[in-house]
């Protein structure tokens, strides 16, 4: 980045008045996703002292899409239920849903159904493609959208004028970079930066507009174009089989993915997205 951008990021950080925050446990389990050492029983030991993520992850191992046998009381119980990689994803989507205080007029129910169906999808692809953990791709999409999070939620009047430029046709980038001289990806990837993410989370969110113009190509941020190329055409109507016919083929063939194995599982992503929402934005 240049310097003259980087001077006029630093003066739209400034204009902020207060940067979200993650919590260290949050941090924590955002590095654990490449190390190989992580010890299951002290994260969960640290989960199981944040009361209200706590609460979340209990309500997710017992909803009833999971629930086999007993009732899971215990944080240790839901690692066994969940799966350490999916526990660690709950945690993160928990945390980040409170790190951020949007105003009223933001439907943040929607902005989160629509990140999870997204996340969901962008997991399924990692799992066909066997190309990403699926769980460090669920997180990274789940992330993708914290630059529009970061407008909404600390420039309220920008936001305004954003949504009435988009109302009058203008594309939500276009109106973003109009109005403050970056995209919701540029600002998400500068705040993952001074959140100290990792290098793979930066580069998934600041590629993900269009992937396939960087070098290397960052896998991850071509399952974020996936995932919300799919999550679009599907909440806009689009028949399966069309959305197949229409995939976009050089972002398909980066992950080595055959569309036609998704076809059947469209309706069921969506519906794991939606439920994922309803538990974790109560």
């Amino acid at each position: 980045m240049e310097a003259v951008s980087a001077m006029s990021m630093d003066r739209l950080f400034g204009k902020i008045k207060q940067l979200p925050t993650i919590p260290q446990l949050l941090h924590e389990l955002m590095q654990s996703f490449n190390d190989d050492n992580a010890r299951i029983d002290q994260i969960a030991a640290k989960i199981a002292m944040d009361q209200v993520i706590s609460v979340k992850v209990l309500r997710m191992a017992n909803s009833a899409a999971l629930r086999r046998g007993n009732e899971v009381t215990s944080i240790e119980q839901a690692v066994i239920r969940l799966g350490f990689n999916r526990l660690r994803s709950v945690v993160v989507a928990s945390g980040i849903i409170s790190s951020f205080k949007a105003p009223p007029s933001f439907d943040k129910n929607k902005f989160w159904t629509e990140t999870f169906q997204v996340a969901t999808i962008a997991r399924t692809l990692a799992q066909e493609a066997k190309v990403l953990d699926p769980e460090t791709a669920f997180t990274c999409a789940l992330i993708h959208n914290i630059g529009e999070l970061l407008i909404q939620s600390t420039l309220p009047e920008e936001a305004e004028i954003i949504n009435m430029a988009i109302q009058k046709g203008s594309s939500r980038v276009e109106a973003q970079r109009e109005m403050l001289g970056y995209d919701y990806a540029q600002l998400g990837a500068e705040l993952a930066r001074r959140w100290n993410l990792s290098e793979s989370f930066v580069n998934a969110i600041s590629q993900q507009l269009d992937p396939l113009s960087h070098d290397p190509v960052s896998k991850e941020a071509v399952l974020i174009r996936l995932a919300v190329f799919i999550s679009f055409a599907w909440n806009a109507g689009v028949p399966a089989q069309t959305i197949i016919a229409r995939f976009p083929k050089p972002l398909a063939d980066q992950l080595g993915l055959d569309p036609v194995s998704l076809a059947g599982q469209l309706e069921t992503l969506h519906e794991q997205g939606n439920a994922l929402a309803d538990l974790l934005t109560q």
